[in-house]
């Protein structure tokens, strides 16, 4: 009697378990218009020939009600001149994200590169979590290459002399010569070779004599850095980033009223770096902020953890 009670048991148990099914168990939905929208893009890098970037909103729950996110876009980059890019963005009610295409437009203007800057304007529906923005450079193909993908991205034009805290090329020991950095940025989806670029200060510039002369067969992989320290024995990884020290032994950049210039292998000038409205005595590094686009600010200003520098890396040290 005891058997067929539990076969019993064991039978209605598969049979109740059989007809519960996933859909079965509803997901929670907001009620109230107040899920929340992220903003992504697929890519920060296009070319100016059929580049694209998908374009995804994403909610933080599932809404009982349409959310449309209502986007404006600024930067040098124009909409339905150089790029064609939605103007909202709608996720059914029950969904969780939707997204849509942008695409570059195509012209023979030499016009350098052009950021597009994508901000959310409103969201109907739903509220926008933080204020979300995303920027995409688009590679003019009608320039030179290197025209705009290079940058200078941080500057140490006088490292701290207390203690180690200047101890940027990682090697033990503090030397105002050898410590001293510049931090390139390859701003581009292609490789770029740097063969035989010269970087000079303001003394070295007026005698034609560069600090530095990039070595043969150096290039810098896309949206990767590049670090040039005064000289000593650079130690650590960098982020990743390729790393030199400087031909002379020392890049030596006045703490004041000096200029930094970049050359290609023909004598162009590709880039300057002006240390004259800057600080004279900064005991740290300056860096852009946002890296990449931003403006130049010094490094502990914006490091949750107050480091004076961080060659190779984003300012919160992470590779590029």
């Amino acid at each position: 009697m005891k058997r067929n009670k539990f076969l019993w048991l064991f039978t209605f148990l598969v049979f109740a378990l059989a007809a519960c099914k996933t859909e079965d168990v509803k997901p929670i939905i907001n009620t109230n218009n107040t899920a929340k929208v992220k903003l992504a893009v697929s890519a920060t890098n296009i070319a100016e020939a059929g580049g694209l970037s998908q374009i995804t909103v994403t909610l933080n729950e599932q809404a009982s009600n349409d959310v449309t996110v209502f986007f404006k876009y600024s930067g040098k980059a124009l909409l339905n001149v150089d790029v064609s890019a939605p103007l909202s963005i709608t996720i059914k009610a029950g969904s969780l994200t939707n997204q849509s295409t942008l695409l570059t437009i195509q012209d023979i203007l030499v016009e350098g590169n052009e950021n597009l800057i994508i901000d959310i304007d409103s969201v109907a529906g739903g509220l926008e979590d933080g204020v979300q923005t995303k920027t995409i450079l688009i590679e003019d193909d009608d320039s030179p290459v290197v025209t705009g993908n290079l940058i200078i991205n941080e500057v140490l034009y006088d490292p701290s002399n207390s203690g180690l805290d200047g101890d940027a090329n990682g090697d033990g020991v503090y030397s105002q010569a050898e410590d001293e950095f510049i931090e390139f940025y390859n701003n581009s989806s292609k490789a770029l070779d740097i063969s035989g670029y010269k970087i000079f200060d303001a003394t070295a510039l007026s005698s034609n004599t560069p600090r530095h002369i990039v070595p043969a067969g150096t290039i810098i992989p896309a949206n990767k850095a590049f670090v040039v320290f005064g000289g000593g024995t650079p130690t650590g990884t960098f982020g990743g980033a390729i790393v030199q020290k400087s031909t002379t032994g020392d890049f030596n950049m006045n703490n004041a009223g000096d200029m930094v210039t970049v050359q290609d292998s023909t004598g162009a000038v590709l880039l300057t770096f002006d240390v004259t409205p800057l600080s004279d005595n900064p005991n740290e590094s300056y860096t852009r902020n946002p890296d990449i686009t931003g403006d130049f600010v010094q490094h502990s200003t914006i490091d949750p953890d107050k480091f004076k520098f961080s060659p190779g890396t984003t300012v919160e040290r992470k590779p590029f």
